[in-house]
């Protein structure tokens, strides 16, 4: 399965989440993954994971092989793009690229552009999408827009997915960000003086502080995406006699989500080991 994770706004934290969660799928829950740095303008992926790549995926569109750029990192197949390219690339030739190698792995991770240009060559190659906003009205009327631009497209966009919140007093909320983009909330992230950290260390927070609050709803969001279960929030609302009453809107979304994903999932398993 191809993810694309998109916004047409930077400095929502996309990049990060798309790094988190192909970090989560691969150690929380053992699957093969495959993350693709798609930014082709302005690619950070590569300085997250203190990257020097020789051969980046600007080098497998113009028909080195796309096997030629992967680096492995904690767990992950990473192919980063090229901070400078002399070169014009065919970005169109990404789905191509990775139809190629959508049997090898469980999951394949795009991190898109924020550019229009660069964002629909993505849109083309996903099989899903997820929105990453974060709670304003300025960045959710950007989004708003990458939201509408795949739809055109024909792509789903699956979930929205709220990142660095800070003060619930000043900021959207839950209802008003699905209403506003008619798709469903599926994590809800608060910003965390931590990642500041993990991003020094180059280490994805799922991994370099697993119990953090990040790293949980990261966790939460990628067991729907494998189908499982996702652990309760803690003693007490595990015990709690009314606890139906404090469930999340967002873990509702997750189930369906994870209803969703888990079938077509199970089906194309069952092929595979037919054939």
């Amino acid at each position: 399965m191809i993810i694309g994770f998109i916004s047409v706004k930077g400095g929502v934290g996309k990049t990060t989440i798309a790094l988190e969660t192909a970090a989560s799928l691969a150690n929380d829950f053992g699957k093969s993954v495959m993350l693709i740095d798609a930014n082709f303008s302005a690619p950070n992926l590569s300085l997250h994971l203190g990257l020097e790549p020789e051969i980046t995926l600007h080098d497998a569109l113009l028909g080195v092989g796309l096997h030629n750029a992967i680096y492995e990192r904690h767990g992950i197949d990473v192919v980063p793009a090229a901070l400078v390219y002399k070169h014009e690339v065919d970005t169109f030739k990404l789905k191509k690229a990775l139809d190629k190698f959508k049997k090898r792995y469980d999951y394949i991770i795009i991190d898109s552009s924020p550019h229009f240009s660069e964002l629909i060559p993505v849109i083309n190659a996903a099989d899903c999408l997820f929105v990453v906003t974060t709670p304003d009205i300025p960045t959710l009327t950007m989004t708003m827009k990458a939201a509408n631009l795949a739809r055109q497209r024909k792509t789903p966009v699956e979930g929205v997915i709220i990142n660095k919140i800070r003060d619930h007093k000043y900021e959207l909320d839950l209802n008003e960000i699905e209403e506003g983009l008619d798709v469903p909330v599926v994590a809800r992230i608060k910003d965390h003086r931590d990642m500041i950290e993990s991003i020094h260390l180059k280490t994805p927070m799922i991994l370099h502080k697993p119990e953090n609050p990040v790293s949980q709803e990261i966790r939460r969001f990628a067991s729907a995406l494998v189908g499982r279960p996702e652990k309760p929030r803690g003693f007490f609302q595990s015990f709690l006699p009314f606890r139906n009453f404090f469930v999340h809107k967002e873990k509702v979304n997750r189930e369906l989500l994870r209803e969703k994903f888990y079938e077509p999932q199970l089906a194309e398993q069952i092929v595979n080991q037919v054939q």
